[in-house]
C-alpha cells in the first residue's frame, strides 16, 4: 500500500473518531455498505432506443431543466 494511501486512511480516521453526531455516523455507514459495482452494465435494444431518443430530444432543446423536473417529480408524488 502506498504512503499516501496510508496517510488518506488515517485522516479519515481521524475525522471518523471526531464525529460527535449520531445521524452522520449513520450516513456514513450506509455509505460504507454500498456495494460498488465496477461491471459493464448492459442495456437492451428497448433501454438503448430510449437512451437515443432522450439524446435526440436534448439535442433539439426539447429537454426540460432540473428545477422543472423536480416540481414536475413533487405533483407526480403527490397524486
Amino acid at each position: 500500500m502506498s504512503t499516501f494511501l496510508t496517510e488518506e486512511k488515517a485522516k479519515l480516521i481521524s475525522k471518523i473518531n471526531e464525529i460527535k453526531d449520531q445521524s452522520v455516523i449513520d450516513d456514513l455507514m450506509r455509505l460504507l455498505a454500498i456495494n460498488f459495482d465496477d461491471s459493464i452494465y448492459l442495456l437492451s435494444d428497448e433501454q438503448r432506443a430510449n437512451v437515443m431518443e432522450a439524446r435526440e430530444q436534448i439535442r433539439k432543446g426539447q429537454g426540460i431543466d432540473s428545477e422543472q423536473a423536480d416540481g414536475e417529480i413533487d405533483q407526480w408524488l403527490n397524486e
